[in-house]
Formats: structure tokens, sequence, C-alpha cells
């Protein structure tokens, strides 16, 4: 992603702030235990397939100021750049990434099969929004961010009494060639919408939707786009990219379903063979903490923690209708489905 026009002034303000005063909370034993390990092994390498750069960045430094001595070389690519690179890693014995973050689940349950993976339970897990927690019954991957996929449309050509109340009334035919959403031959996240809606209307949701004559982009993103065009007035998109271009004053708003929002958990983990596994399992910590939770919301992203209010316009998980596919079930469905939207869409 290219740097973003709004990111620069709430970086500075409020990322400052955190940066100056952080140290200043006090540490667990665990926690000082770990630290006091990591500071011999001086740095963290993490893989990221979420946020962009900028941010990835940002969180390091925080971290690093929160820890000083630890310096964090955050590595941010597409979720399966990343993949690959860790199993070449794997492959040629030379671990590079300590702490791997994916969009796709799938990833870390096959990770998890090969015993690629630390198990470690992070203490601050305990303060994360209860569906979050538990992402594996074993411990060897935990929720290192969440995106959410709603129902977004443009507040210039629809009033908030007309918008879709839930997922199936985007079918209605009042929204023929109207409709705008993404891929899952591109979008991992539409990928993990696929599995949620066939499970609950069957494969015929997404046949009613063709029949409409939707305006099909790649990323979840695309929609956002379309939206504010106002070419299409509704959609299925992500809630955090919404709200971030609603800060900007474009004509957008968030109609969170009412059998429930889809969550898509991205994972984290430690990796097998990493020189820094104190400095990883720190970093591990930080993201199930408050600090790091802050700087989503500062980025209108999704705050994991109940004690962390949400952005502006946003919803705090804890208030919210979830719901989410399993790991097995995406891993199980998702690539059939891929093929049924080329047979249905013919893209």
């Amino acid at each position: 992603m290219k740097k973003a026009d709004w990111a620069s002034p709430l970086i500075g303000a409020i990322g400052m702030a955190i940066l100056a005063g952080p140290c200043a909370a006090a540490q667990t034993a665990h926690e000082q235990e770990l630290y006091e390990a990591a500071k011999k092994e001086g740095s963290v390498t993490w893989y990221s397939g979420i946020l962009d750069q900028q941010i990835c960045d940002h969180i390091g430094q925080v971290f690093s100021a929160k820890y000083p001595g630890i310096q964090v070389g955050a590595i941010k690519t597409t979720s399966q750049v990343a993949f690959q690179r860790l199993l070449q890693d794997v492959k040629a014995g030379q671990v590079q990434s300590d702490v791997f973050t994916t969009t796709d689940i799938g990833h870390m349950v096959f990770l998890k099969s090969k015993g690629e993976l630390v198990q470690y339970v992070p203490e601050a897990e305990a303060g994360l929004v209860k569906a979050l927690q538990g992402v594996d019954p074993d411990g060897y991957f935990h929720t290192g961010w969440v995106g959410l996929a709603a129902i977004v449309y443009n507040t210039n050509k629809v009033k908030a009494a007309d918008a879709p109340k839930d997922w199936s009334d985007l079918t209605d035919a009042k929204w023929k060639n109207q409709i705008t959403f993404g891929s899952p031959n591109y979008s991992g996240m539409v990928g993990v919408w696929t599995v949620a809606m066939e499970q609950r209307y069957g494969w015929d949701y997404f046949v009613k939707l063709n029949d409409l004559g939707p305006q099909i982009g790649r990323s979840i993103d695309d929609a956002v786009t379309v939206l504010n065009s106002g070419e299409r007035i509704v959609g299925m998109s992500s809630v955090a990219t919404a709200l971030r271009s609603a800060a900007k004053g474009n004509p957008l708003a968030v109609a969170y379903p009412a059998s429930g929002t889809l969550a898509v958990i991205s994972p984290s983990a430690v990796i097998k063979g990493t020189s820094h596994p104190n400095a990883a399992k720190l970093f591990m910590e930080f993201q199930a903490g408050p600090e790091y939770s802050k700087i989503l919301v500062e980025n209108f992203e999704q705050s994991l923690r109940a004690d962390v209010p949400p952005s502006p316009g946003g919803k705090s998980l804890a208030d919210m209708k979830l719901f989410a596919p399993t790991a097995e079930q995406i891993e199980k469905e998702l690539t059939p489905n891929k093929t049924k939207w080329r047979d249905t869409f013919g893209m």
C-alpha cells in the first residue's frame, strides 16, 4: 500500500505520545523475565501479512520504546508471499522470521501439522475479547489482528433506514446493478466470506448475487473505491477500510449485519528454530497487550481488547455479534469455492 494521507498526523501526534510514555506501565514477572532474556538476543524479525509497512514499522518503534535494547525488523508483504518466503527459510534450515502473522489461518494449520511452530500462550491473551481467545486450542498460534467484513453503503445514495440490515438483504432485487464486492481468487477475506455465506445460505446465495449484475473487484477494499465514486451504492467490504475512508470525508457508512459481522482472524505464531525465542515471545505478548491495540485503533483497525475503545464510528468487538468459520472449515472449503466462484460469476 502507498503511504496514506490520513496516517501521518495520527501516527505523528498520537503515536509519539505512546512512544513517550509506555515504559511507565508495570510489567508482570513473566514479562520482565522474557525482557531480560530478550535483551541478550537484541532483535526480533516479524514477517507480517497484515496492515502496511508504515504501520508495521510504527508498531516496531513502540515495541522498542517499551523494551529498550530490542529492535524489530518488520517485513510486510502479502500473506501468501510471506508464507512462501517462510517455507523457503525453513527448507534451507535458516529461519529468518521469529514471528509470523498471516491473514490466512490455513497457513498456521499447515505449519502446526509440520511441527514448525512453538507452543506458547501469551499471558496477555487473557485481556483479549473473549471471541479472540484460544484460536488454537493447543496454543500454537494466537490472534494477531482481526479484519471485519460488513455491509457498506454510499450515504449520498442510500438512507440509513433503507440500507441492508443483514447479509440476506444484499440479494434483494432492488440492488440490481447497484452492488459491489471483491473476489475470493484474489482476496483472503473475500474467500472467508464465501465460506461463511455458503454455510448460512448455501451456494444459491451467490447465484442470486450474480443475477443482480454485481461489479466485482479483486481486493475486498476495491468496493470502497467503487462506492465512493457512486458507481455502485451498496456492497461488502472491510470495516476498517470503510471507516478510514469515511474519516477522510467520503460518503460511506457501515451497516453491521443483524445476524453477525464476519470476523476474519489473522493469527500470529513463534516459528520453531528461531534464534530469538524470548524476543519472539515478548513480541507476542505485546501484540496481545493494550499498546498494540491502541496503534490499531489510531489507524481505524479493530481493537483486540475490550479495555481499548474502538475508532470513531466503529464498534467494540465486545459489543458486536460476531461469527467466523473455523480454520478447518476454511481450509476444506475455500479451494472448492474458488472454482464454484469462477463457474458462477465467470471470473
